[in-house]
């Protein structure tokens, strides 16, 4: 029922030509956000303690294929996907009780700013500093990439203190944070954070050191399972519009479809799909493994799903020849789109190395 109200909507209200729309106006729609929340999308991954809907992983990546297909705009996956696994996780009753019901109700966006120059997945890698005043903290340090940055309302700020990394909730409007908001490839928001002294209370902290990086590893693995799901959505369609434009383009008298050699890519990229997906539906049962276990097939999901992204993107392009660049036609928009998808919650690379070690 999640599946077929979620492509229904979204077939009616977000056409291409409507996405294009919002693109112009900013990347984001509070109209179509507000429609998530009424459908009860932006709680249905959530625990009913938690103020959702009795979901889990599985509702998450139902949700992320459909945002894939339909090359969603809108932040799902990093207000609600990692935004609400650091809430859950939080140390603070506080933050969870008062901010996972406004993020349900579509009144509350979230952004991870815990990455910083040249450290790939490295949450471990912070030189942005948290200090010790009296009744609080100040936070001094540069976040240059920050997903979702130019709307959110809230900020996962990690920092350094002397006892190691923790984790930190600052708000937009902070004295002493300035947000320099800007636009990535696939159109998305983003934005870069300056934090010159931001002051901050006790009770702003979400993690101390002896969880925080932990806390921030399970959120990007959520991150990263949803994006698997995210991506099998985006290359099934791109296969299936690739197959009727085969069909229908004819050269040298007869269709596309008959020559065997797209015939052969177009397998590929079935086979590529379909082993992406069921390695997206074991990312999202590891989500709730031991820390080891479930970081090794997260990241064996995610090397498929890279794999699955560059080869639908890049031989849907080259099949629909000059037109497949063409901004007029979705297919570029869909290639764009799974070229950052290969770059989020840690690349080839990234994953390669935490199989290996993992496995050792």
């Amino acid at each position: 029922m999640l599946r077929d109200s979620a492509h229904r909507y979204l077939l009616e209200q977000y056409s291409y030509i409507q996405r294009e729309k919002i693109l112009r106006a900013g990347g984001y729609s509070p109209e179509v956000w507000q429609a998530f929340a009424h459908f009860g999308w932006l709680g249905a991954a959530l625990p009913e303690e938690a103020g959702g809907y009795g979901g889990g992983p599985e509702e998450a990546a139902i949700l992320a294929e459909a945002v894939g297909r339909h090359l969603v705009l809108e932040p799902y996956i990093w207000t609600v996907v990692v935004g609400g696994a650091l809430l859950l996780g939080s140390a603070s009753a506080a933050h969870r009780d008062a901010l996972l019901p406004a993020m349900v109700e579509g009144r509350l966006h979230l952004a991870l700013a815990a990455l910083e120059d040249d450290v790939g997945q490295g949450f471990a890698y912070v030189d942005t500093e948290a200090r010790r005043v009296e009744g609080g903290w100040t936070l001094h340090g540069r976040k240059p990439v920050v997903p979702n940055g130019g709307i959110a309302d809230l900020f996962f700020v990690s920092a350094r203190t002397p006892d190691g990394v923790e984790l930190f909730l600052v708000p937009r409007t902070a004295p002493g944070l300035r947000v320099r908001t800007y636009r990535s490839n696939d159109g998305q928001t983003a934005a870069e954070l300056v934090l010159e002294g931001v002051r901050l209370s006790d009770g702003d902290r979400v993690q101390d050191a002896s969880g925080a990086l932990a806390l921030l590893a399970l959120a990007a693995d959520h991150g990263a399972a949803a994006v698997c799901a995210e991506v099998v959505g985006s290359c099934a369609w791109l296969v299936e519009t690739t197959c009727e434009y085969l069909k229908t383009r004819e050269q040298y008298g007869a269709p596309l479809a008959k020559f065997q050699v797209l015939q052969h890519k177009l397998a590929d990229m079935v086979v590529a799909v379909e082993l992406a997906r069921s390695m997206a539906h074991v990312a999202a049962a590891a989500l709730g493994k031991p820390a080891n276990e479930r970081m090794r097939e997260v990241s064996a999901a995610r090397l498929q799903a890279i794999r699955c992204a560059r080869l639908v993107g890049r031989d849907a392009v080259q099949m629909h020849g000059g037109m497949g660049m063409s901004q007029e036609l979705d297919v570029s928009a869909h290639f764009l789109r799974l070229t950052m998808s290969t770059l989020q919650f840690g690349d080839e690379a990234f994953h390669l190395e935490r199989m290996a070690r993992l496995s050792a």
